[in-house]
């Protein structure tokens, strides 16, 4: 149940509290006064009884005077308690008040003084009296929906503003509608959208430093390996070439045929050796990006794939304006590159799948990567941190310290048997900088300020 709800609710309940309350009071008092009203009524009947001489032939003349609330009978029949008065209020009314006939002889007259007429009026004036206290009650309940509405407005505004906050929204502002607390609550929320906005900031420069300094790193190494490790295995090669030529020019007998054999076997090592050294440098830093722009980096990717894989369909989406990539900083591109490469190398070691899709565009400050499959899925949206293997988890992690966010998730369409296939959606941003200044911070928290 709302807020606004629930006062309204507890404005109703305190008015129906008043309106039994004040009904009970009303009944009582007219209890009292059919009462008295009888009593009286009585009083008069008997004092013309008595002054009339009380005889039976009176009872005719007396009827005939049209007193109020008066009967005057001379014979034995019962109280009436059907009058035609008495059908002027309900049953129930005329049991809650509770006043029966009274009579009193007067010599061979019967007094009867019936309270059915007092009864119907007491009900005509409450009737109308109740009819006009609903409908004030009516007219302050819909005043004061307005007025708790209106009181309310400034609480809707502040759950806009910390759902804004929530999405990454810091731009909070709240008057509090003249209303203090609601004031001083916002303010102190405001100061809280300010801590939080610097925070982020903090820790988006801090992960791309990280990014980087892994990203440099990792080149570091690869370099180290590509100079030494390569440099190592050409001289063993070279000296493993020798011998098989020694070999191959030695008179039989002398045992170099052995050595021969030997060092062809050094050469294969040698070989395997520099495709896993190629490897690991194409894991540690792909090459093309050293020497192509991204949009043609990305196509090489798929197209080395595409001759791979050729029964798979393949798809490659990417903005119209090259520069939208092309012009990206080193952390981004090479993430970009990395989560593409990633997602089509867990696509087809687990998924089989006929189609794989990759998709970039810009949607305002962001750059979306969308690589998409059509093989077995998954059920529904996760973080990339939950799933897949340790690759997707490790790209998951640098996405989110680029300020980034990345999903796993079912893909939108499903071949015929029924697989709902995958799709590796991320939301990279592209300003690299602080969105707002420190003096507009530090204005802003002096605005918020309490």
């Amino acid at each position: 149940m709302s807020l606004k709800t629930r006062l309204l609710a507890l404005f109703g309940l305190f008015a129906a509290l008043i309106l039994g309350g004040g009904g009970a009071v009303m009944i009582g008092n007219a209890r009292d006064a059919v009462r008295a009203e009888m009593r009286s009524a009585l009083a008069l009947g008997v004092a013309l009884a008595q002054e009339g001489g009380a005889v039976a032939g009176d009872a005719a003349v007396l009827g005939g005077l049209g007193l109020r609330h008066l009967r005057f009978s001379s014979g034995a029949d019962p109280l009436s308690h059907h009058s035609s008065a008495q059908r002027d209020a309900p049953d129930w009314f005329v049991a809650v008040i509770g006043v029966e006939p009274q009579e009193r002889r007067v010599g061979a007259l019967r007094v009867i003084a019936e309270p059915w007429d007092e009864i119907a009026e007491v009900w005509e004036d409450l009737s109308d009296l109740a009819i006009a206290i609903l409908g004030l009650t009516a007219l302050l309940l819909a005043a004061a929906a307005l007025a708790v509405d209106r009181a309310l407005r400034p609480l809707a505004a502040l759950e806009r503003g910390v759902e804004r906050l929530r999405s990454g929204g810091f731009d909070l502002r709240f008057d509090g509608g003249g209303v203090p607390e609601l004031r001083r609550l916002g303010d102190g929320i405001a100061a809280l959208a300010v801590s939080l906005e610097r925070a982020e900031q903090e820790n988006r420069r801090l992960g791309r430093q990280l990014v980087t300094a892994q990203d440099d790193e990792r080149r570091e190494i690869a370099r180290e390996i590509h100079d030494e490790l390569g440099a190592a295995l050409f001289g063993v090669k070279v000296d493993a070439g020798g011998i098989v030529r020694l070999a191959e020019n030695a008179e039989p007998g002398t045992g170099l045929a052995d050595a021969g054999e030997r060092a062809r076997s050094i050469l294969a090592t040698a070989d395997g050796v520099q495709r896993m050294s190629r490897r690991i440098l194409t894991r540690l830093r792909p090459v093309s990006l050293d020497h192509l722009p991204l949009t043609e980096a990305l196509a090489e990717l798929v197209g080395d794939w595409t001759r791979r894989q050729p029964a798979i369909r393949w798809s490659l989406t990417l903005p119209p304006d090259a520069a939208d990539l092309n012009g990206l900083d080193e952390a981004l591109r090479l993430t970009l590159y990395r989560l593409v490469q990633e997602a089509l190398v867990n696509a087809l070691r687990h998924a089989q799948p006929t189609a794989l899709s990759v998709a970039v565009e810009r949607a305002g400050g962001a750059l979306v990567v969308c690589v998409a499959d059509d093989g077995a899925g998954v059920s529904e949206e996760r973080g990339g941190e939950s799933g897949g293997g340790l690759g997707l988890s490790g790209m998951a992690e640098r996405v989110q310290a680029l300020g980034g966010r990345l999903t796993v998730g079912p893909a939108s369409g499903s071949r015929a048997s029924g697989a709902v296939g995958t799709r590796v959606r991320a939301v990279l941003p592209l300003d690299a900088a602080p969105v707002h200044s420190s003096e507009r911070l530090a204005e802003r928290l002096e605005r918020a300020r309490p």
